[in-house]
């Protein structure tokens, strides 16, 4: 039978994350027909072995399990490519650090019956393990994904984790995940663009919940004002990108930035020294403000790259 809806987890060197995401999908309840596609972005093919387990655990079940490896690095590469096996009128993606809550599906496909919105996001709650830096609230805020209201028409996108999307409309030709942005991110950025440009419309399922969980390493201040950087980067770099430029936004966005990280890198300052509970979150917007400035050349931020290399060298 052809799926509704091809579930699609990329992932590289986690092969636990990896492990915990697909059987989350193992326990849906509801779910229209569906497909998973488990993405190994890893020339080493480091889930090769838990890709296994999951097969003969997907055939008990009669679940139609596809395991793929896209040995060239990067975000992008490992999108496009999955998306080349994907039969579903729909995509959903789950990263290999979420754990889908067991109506999930249902309520994702629920909210595009009701809405008709061609990209639908989800809600995500962070889970984090012991150890992790203060303040906490901080952290929350930062890898959670929390909107109030009811499902619903919106405006504003968010990244590709625990998302629904119309595969021929939304995700059409070869490469629908802009390559340049492998190291960097933003690949999803760049397609809210083409959405737009096509009066597509996003859409808010509110209750269709996935956990992500947080290691130790990510919830720190370096690993977070890293991210912090990357994403005021990738706000401006976009409006500067070839196949669709908008340059005027782009200038003006560097100029907002300016007044942003000026602003908000004195308030960080002010509130550091007096150890107030919000100085991560005025160090965070000051540093996305600097980064819509200083957005090309030497100050590319490789996330990607930088987690490839400091992954390996943990190995």
């Amino acid at each position: 039978m052809t799926p509704i809806i091809s579930v699609i987890i990329p992932t590289f060197h986690r092969p636990d994350g990896a492990k915990a995401a697909v059987q989350s999908l193992f326990a849906q309840k509801n779910a229209p027909e569906f497909e998973i596609i488990l993405i190994d972005n890893d020339a080493e093919a480091s889930a090769r072995e838990v890709a296994k387990e999951l097969a003969k655990e997907a055939e008990s079940k009669n679940i139609n399990f596809i395991y793929q490896i896209e040995p060239r690095p990067g975000v992008a590469n490992a999108r496009n490519t999955s998306l080349k096996f994907a039969k579903g009128e729909f995509v959903a993606f789950l990263d290999d650090d979420e754990v889908a809550f067991e109506d999930w599906l249902f309520k994702l496909y629920q909210a595009h019956m009701e809405i008709g919105a061609e990209v639908i996001f989800g809600p995500i709650e962070a889970r984090f393990n012991e150890g992790c830096d203060k303040p906490i609230s901080y952290y929350s805020d930062f890898f959670s994904r929390k909107f109030d209201g009811e499902t619903r028409i919106i405006e504003q996108p968010w990244g590709c984790g625990n998302t629904l999307m119309h595969r021929l409309k939304v995700l059409s030709g070869e490469a629908p995940f802009n390559i340049d942005t492998n190291e960097t991110g933003g690949e999803d950025d760049l397609l809210w663009r083409d959405v737009i440009a096509n009066n597509y419309k996003f859409g808010w399922a509110k209750d269709a919940w996935v956990y992500e969980d947080v290691p130790k390493s990510r919830a720190n201040l370096k690993y977070t004002t890293m991210r912090a950087f990357a994403y005021g980067h990738n706000t401006t770099s976009q409006c500067f990108d070839k196949r669709n430029p908008r340059y005027l936004t782009g200038l003006y966005r560097m100029a907002f930035g300016a007044v942003q990280a000026v602003a908000l890198g004195g308030l960080a300052a002010v509130l550091w020294m007096i150890g107030h509970e919000k100085r991560a979150w005025a160090y965070d917007k000051a540093l996305r403000g600097l980064g819509k400035v200083f957005w090309g050349g030497p100050f590319r931020v490789r996330i990607y790259g930088t987690a490839s290399e400091y992954l390996k060298k943990k190995k």
